[in-house]
């Protein structure tokens, strides 16, 4: 076995380290989930993890956290090649990707994620090269039942929250000049929040606030304002959320975003959600 600590030791212009190649009995995928995380990964002793990663509302990625930090890292690529049992029938190999986040000891590809994903399905392995300044560690991730583990992923990622608590949290949703009901993309927003709140049950108290334009009397503002957070507020218990939990707020055009000094403004005509946890509440009356 070659240790990422010789590695990151070697000294500049030194030989190519040698491939170091996840042994079978340990290339089974080990699948770790929650609401709000899939994820699929590999521990290569010595080495780190490779993992396949999903959080609500951000795309797949592949990552590949290192044991130790290395901050001369400038280089890594990935790419997928048949299982040494597929080489008579599938003689083909990907393209190599480049990583597109680097940080400490962690490496990061994003458009090679769902590519390589299904090539994992297909039973291939997976090749990479790591590359420093007059340094190369090649690692050749072998896999074990492939199709299964995908297919397990597959299923967590369906389960998953829509949404992460960074997400829910607040939500905006604006209205058009005049506009009093609800448009299609906006119920689906709703949905979605809706959905988020039957995977987080630490959510008790909902905050709706409706805010106006500035165009015309205080109170026709006002009046419009309460009218979006009851239309909210009335999609909200339809799709199954209590009315004890919501708390409806009209504020008219007291509380802008931007000034437009009597001319309608449609970033100003808005209704703000704001998801409340219990034991961490805190009374906001604007956004």
């Amino acid at each position: 076995m070659v240790f990422l600590t010789l590695w990151f030791t070697a000294a500049a212009g030194a030989l190519p380290a040698p491939v170091l190649v996840q042994p079978a009995e340990r290339a089974d995928w080990q699948l770790h989930g929650s609401a709000f995380y899939c994820r699929m990964q590999q521990e290569v002793r010595g080495f780190g993890q490779v993992s396949f990663l999903v959080e609500p509302g951000y795309s797949l990625r592949l990552e590949l956290e290192l044991i130790q930090p290395h901050q001369a890292l400038t280089e890594a690529s990935v790419m997928a090649r048949p299982a040494d049992w597929q080489q008579r029938i599938v003689a083909t190999s990907s393209y190599p990707y480049s990583a597109e986040l680097y940080h400490d000891r962690q490496v990061s590809f994003i458009a090679a994620a769902l590519p390589l994903l299904q090539q994992i399905q297909s039973g291939h392995w997976l090749e990479f090269e790591l590359g420093a300044p007059g340094q190369v560690q090649p690692l050749l991730l072998t896999s074990v039942r492939g199709a299964e583990a995908v297919a397990q992923f597959r299923r967590c990622i369906a389960q998953m929250a829509p949404l992460s608590w960074q997400q829910a949290r607040d939500s905006d949703i604006p209205f058009k000049a005049g506009q009093r009901t609800l448009t299609r993309p906006q119920l689906v927003q709703l949905a979605q929040l809706v959905r988020y709140l039957q995977f987080d049950p630490s959510v008790h108290k909902i905050l709706i606030d409706g805010h106006s334009d500035d165009v015309g009397t205080s109170l026709a503002n006002r009046l419009v304002s309460k009218e979006r957070a009851d239309e909210v507020a009335a999609q909200l218990i339809e799709l199954g959320v209590k009315a004890a939990m919501l708390e409806v707020r009209a504020h008219g055009n007291r509380y802008p975003l931007l000034h437009h000094q009597g001319t309608s403004g449609a970033t100003n005509s808005r209704v703000t959600v704001r998801l409340i946890r219990a034991g961490t509440e805190q009374e906001v009356t604007t956004r």
